[in-house]
């Protein structure tokens, strides 16, 4: 049973990694393809490599390596292991992979800024999106959000990313001196949002999520010191089985269930986890009354 088991977490790292490789190219065939020889940076360390290879001509991958080491090295303690292997396998694979499609293809799409704006934001964001349903990320923003929310855990994950994208986008208007370079560069941005929330789990605002499980407090803590969202805690019995159990409810935004899910299966296998959209959620952490 112990040799299966293991053999289970083998076979599901690999699966994950070459997922992971794919959404790398996905979403790197979203910059090289179709922002970059436009002159539109999407948001993200990437934006900034973009903005700096039109300025001085370096590498948009070296840029990415370069800003993400110290933010890999102070997120190796605050994150795990998993978290840490996967966003640097992910980081390392986009950025030599930025690097090297150029010499590769023969074309890139120059004809519609707007059209080149709008596709490259799904590429990207379907790229972004597989790379988080399998519990890594890009680097960048995502991880700068997390060390600043560790130091300020009242602060929502989702704003602190939208503002660092946002004032890298903002940035485009003074790199490129172009309002046109601003704007297809805001269009890419919500775009890329949108089709991030697509590929995770469809285009709600919010997903409620009720935990059937015989470990609520080690589950609890985690949703609150990682994910940074309050749960309840509702006492609970199996029909069939008459065992005591505790729902835990939480209201969660989409591109943090696949987090969620991966550490509940690592507390508790048995876990019964029931997902549903939330049309709309008032309070703290998402709008206010």
């Amino acid at each position: 049973m112990k040799n299966q088991q293991i053999w289970n977490n083998i076979k599901q790292t690999i699966i994950d990694y070459i997922v992971i490789a794919i959404g790398a190219l996905i979403f790197s065939l979203g910059i090289v393809m179709f922002s970059a020889p436009n002159n539109i940076a999407p948001g993200g360390v990437s934006g900034i490599g973009t903005m700096l290879n039109h300025l001085f001509n370096i590498p948009i991958g070296s840029v990415i390596i370069a800003f993400n080491i110290p933010l890999f090295i102070f997120s190796f303690k605050k994150f795990g292991k998993k978290f840490f292997y996967k966003s640097l396998y992910a980081t390392f694979l986009t950025s030599t992979l930025i690097d090297i499609l150029p010499f590769i293809l023969e074309k890139h799409y120059i004809y519609s800024p707007l059209l080149a704006s709008i596709f490259g934001g799904v590429s990207i964001g379907v790229g972004v999106g597989i790379i988080f349903l399998r519990g890594g990320t890009t680097g960048g923003a995502d991880i700068l959000a997390k060390l600043i929310k560790l130091k300020h855990p009242h602060l929502s994950l989702g704003t602190l990313v939208f503002i660092i994208d946002a004032v890298i986008v903002v940035s485009t208007l003074f790199v490129y001196r172009s309002i046109e370079a601003l704007l297809y560069s805001t269009i890419l941005f919500f775009v890329t949002s949108r089709a991030v929330d697509a590929i995770i789990f469809g285009a709600a605002r919010s997903k409620m999520l009720l935990i059937i499980t015989s470990h609520p407090q080690e589950i609890s803590k985690r949703i609150m010191d990682e994910i940074g969202h309050g749960v309840t805690l509702i006492p609970a019995s199996g029909g069939y089985t008459d065992s005591e159990k505790t729902i835990i409810l939480s209201v969660v935004r989409p591109n943090e269930v696949a987090e969620i899910n991966k550490f509940v299966k690592e507390i508790d296998r048995g876990a019964f986890t029931v997902i549903t959209e939330s049309n709309e959620v008032l309070g703290y952490g998402f709008q206010n009354n």
